[in-house]
């Protein structure tokens, strides 16, 4: 992987890419989320080495992307992204998003149509309104006053045992 830096009015985007797959390969961007950087896709980039054209970044104010001024804005994300992809050469790739990424993913797609072949989402949430019953919307609102009215512990319990799954060694599962 070949580290490499752009140049952005809030600083400096560090990010990596593989191109021994050649230019007619196809083209991955995997793009971290929210506190992770440029690591959680360490296997992948490893997989696709020679096989795929690939970039992963460390997004403005994570990992090497820092320091950064917290004034940015989605749109904001996938215009530095868009930079970076051009300066590279890099058009119609794959965007493989997770979290964050995967909102950085499809505001890019939103603001540059037709720019992209495909989009991966892990663990992302559509951004688009219509996606939502109205009355979930209105729910939002009172979040806050929810998990402020849950004792601590048991949120803490409901949190990782609704993100995990258990194996069990024994005769019962």
């Amino acid at each position: 992987m070949d580290r490499k830096s752009f140049t952005a009015s809030g600083g400096t985007i560090v990010y990596w890419t593989d191109d021994t797959a050649g230019s007619d390969a196809p083209q991955l961007v995997f793009l971290p989320g929210l506190t992770a950087d440029h690591t959680l896709f360490d296997a992948q980039m490893t997989y696709f080495a020679g096989k795929a054209r690939c970039l992963v970044w460390d997004a403005p104010a994570h990992g090497e992307s820092r320091p950064w001024p917290l004034d940015f804005t989605m749109d904001d994300y996938a215009r530095f992204l868009h930079e970076i992809l051009r300066t590279e050469g890099i058009n119609r790739p794959v965007l493989v998003g997770q979290s964050l990424g995967g909102y950085v993913s499809q505001t890019y797609i939103d603001l540059f149509p037709g720019e992209v072949s495909g989009f991966i989402s892990v663990d992302s949430a559509p951004l688009k309104r219509k996606y939502y019953p109205t009355w979930e919307v209105k729910f939002l609102r009172h979040t806050k006053g929810m998990y402020a009215s849950i004792p601590w512990e048991m949120l803490k319990w409901w949190g990782s045992h609704g993100a995990a799954s258990e194996k069990r060694h024994d005769s019962k599962g």
